[in-house]
C-alpha cells in the first residue's frame, strides 16, 4: 500500500504544496495570529490532561530528548 490507495499524492513535494495552499497570500500577521491560536489550543489541551498523564509523557520526552548533534553520530555513506 501507498498513500494513493488511500487517495492523497506520494509526491512530498506536491503534499507539502497543498498544505500550504490555504495560506499562500495570506498577511503574515494572519498567519502569525492563526498560529498563536493553535497555540493556545494545544496548551489548553495540555492543561486538560491528568497530572499524572502530563508527567509520565515529560518524562518519555525527555527520554527521547537528544541534545547532542544528531547528525555527527549519522554514518557517512
Amino acid at each position: 500500500m501507498n498513500a494513493r490507495d488511500f487517495g492523497s499524492t506520494d509526491d512530498s513535494c506536491h503534499a507539502a504544496e497543498e498544505d500550504v495552499l490555504p495560506y499562500r497570500g495570506m498577511a503574515p500577521s494572519e498567519r502569525y495570529r492563526r498560529f498563536l491560536d493553535l497555540m493556545r489550543f494545544m496548551d489548553h489541551i495540555w492543561k486538560s490532561l491528568d497530572p499524572d498523564k502530563r508527567a509520565h509523557y515529560d518524562l518519555v520526552q525527555r527520554r527521547l530528548d537528544d541534545p547532542g548533534r544528531w547528525w555527527e553520530r549519522v554514518p557517512a555513506r
